[in-house]
């Protein structure tokens, strides 16, 4: 079975153990009449893990199945989008859509990019192995067309990148959990439009700030996915 086929039962299993605790703890305060506040955050968090056993179970086909069952899995041609996922040259995790994300009050186009995600990440780690887990920041750099006018430059709070993070999560890092998982986003111009995904060491973010930060992001600037550095962390 493929390494990262049992990595990805081992969370499953783990996810089911996290939902199974959070439902019951819930259900405790909701019969106790804890607070709505206390209420609100179970609940979200029970939604998190449940949103992450659904990125397990769908990337597991891809890992375990034929190829039958992963194009049955998968529904998309394999050239429908172009993602790139590499390593930059200092060795930070890259990925790379070719498209802007989707606004969250048009949170449905996000199946559109989720299932080509999920293929991309999965046929990327079955052939590069997983490198070492330390505390990260998952850093977005949302990059627009020259031509495209600032004042249709989209606010980041009004971007659906939840799936990306919890997917990318799902390959890079044990949790997701703000204990590993920091977020920064940025926005920059470029030739055309696309959407960055870095996963950096806490360590090395303001080298990558320095690197990569909200610049124009095609000018002096080498290529960075052909790069095959695998990320190091320093022992904490």
């Amino acid at each position: 079975m493929y390494e990262n086929a049992k990595y990805t039962l081992n969370e499953i299993r783990k996810s089911l153990q996290k939902i199974t605790r959070l439902a019951d703890d819930t259900a405790l305060m909701a019969d106790r009449a804890f607070s709505q506040t206390e209420l609100n955050e179970l609940s979200l968090e029970l939604e998190r893990h449940t949103e992450k056993l659904a990125l397990l179970g769908r990337a597991l086909p891809l890992d375990v199945g034929s190829q039958i069952i992963r194009e049955q899995v998968e529904q998309i041609p394999v050239d429908a989008m172009d993602i790139r996922i590499g390593y930059t040259p200092e060795g930070w995790f890259r990925l790379e859509i070719p498209a802007p994300l989707p606004k969250k009050s048009k949170a449905g186009n996000v199946n559109s990019i989720c299932a080509p995600l999920l293929r991309a990440l999965s046929t990327f780690f079955r052939a590069n192995p997983r490198g070492d887990f330390c505390k990260s920041v998952i850093a977005y750099r949302h990059v627009y067309d020259r031509a495209t006018p600032e004042r249709r430059w989209r606010d980041h709070d009004n971007i659906e990148v939840n799936f990306v993070s919890d997917a990318v999560a799902l390959f890079t890092l044990p949790d997701d959990s703000p204990q590993w998982c920091s977020h920064f986003y940025c926005s920059a111009a470029g030739d055309v439009n696309r959407t960055e995904v870095y996963v950096v060491p806490q360590t090395d973010f303001e080298s990558w700030l320095r690197r990569y930060g909200p610049r124009d992001a095609d000018r002096g600037q080498s290529d960075d996915n052909d790069s095959t550095h695998k990320r190091r962390c320093d022992d904490e």
